[in-house]
């Protein structure tokens, strides 16, 4: 478990119970170069010594959920009920779960204490988002990162959400999407008009001159 001085901003630590090269395969993987710089075993599979680390965090924390994996996938199917029981038993704490796999969060049933949120970057992702109408969680969240186009993808699920991420692509990657100014603009906006908190990242800031909003939800 990483944390609590992560670079991610939004959480307080990272758990990653299952390792492994994530299946998915985005092209803006940070988790990806990672694997591939330091030659890191890809197999997937739980990490039993991990699955434990949230018991050992007494002071009440946010913990985001698979950081550099995918946990929706066919995959992880025999260890998410396991994953699950740890959430429970750890009623002290805010798991956050966030999935490019939105269809796989109805085959769980979360603990009160889990976020859920999904990750949407362009226009191909608007069919993704009409999931989150459906979940039952304290906390419904986009993480629009990295923004890669117009956040038309947002229209009419705004009603549905708790909480809104925004950053930035990172890395050097050939055909990388710089943010226009316009689409965080456009994001803020509507954010504002539905009273939804936003967390801008830090790798918003070449992109964005004004003030970086940095809101959490209220867990209801």
């Amino acid at each position: 478990m990483n944390g609590p001085n992560n670079k991610i901003g939004w959480t307080d630590y990272t758990w990653n119970p299952v390792k492994g090269l994530c299946p998915v395969g985005c092209p803006y993987c940070y988790a990806r170069r990672i694997y591939d710089r330091f030659h890191y075993d890809p197999t997937i599979r739980l990490d039993e010594k991990e699955l434990q680390a949230p018991y050992k965090i007494k002071k009440p924390a946010k913990i985001f959920v698979g950081s550099t994996i995918e946990l929706f996938g066919e995959w992880t199917d025999d260890w998410m009920e396991r994953i699950l029981k740890v959430c429970s038993e750890n009623p002290q704490h805010r798991f956050q779960f966030l999935t490019k796999l939105p269809g796989g969060l109805t085959s769980f049933d979360f603990p009160d204490n889990c976020w859920l949120g999904i990750t949407i970057t362009f226009q191909g992702d608007s069919v993704k988002a009409l999931w989150l109408k459906h979940l039952k969680t304290p906390v419904r969240f986009v993480s629009i990162e990295p923004l890669l186009g117009e956040p038309t993808f947002l229209d009419g699920i705004y009603d549905s959400l708790d909480w809104i991420i925004i950053g930035a692509e990172t890395g050097n990657r050939k055909g990388k999407v710089t943010p226009k100014e316009i689409w965080i603009k456009n994001i803020l906006a509507h954010a504002r008009d539905h009273q939804i908190p936003v967390f801008m990242k830090h790798n918003l800031r070449p992109h964005w001159q004004g003030e970086l909003r940095q809101e959490f939800p209220e867990d209801k």
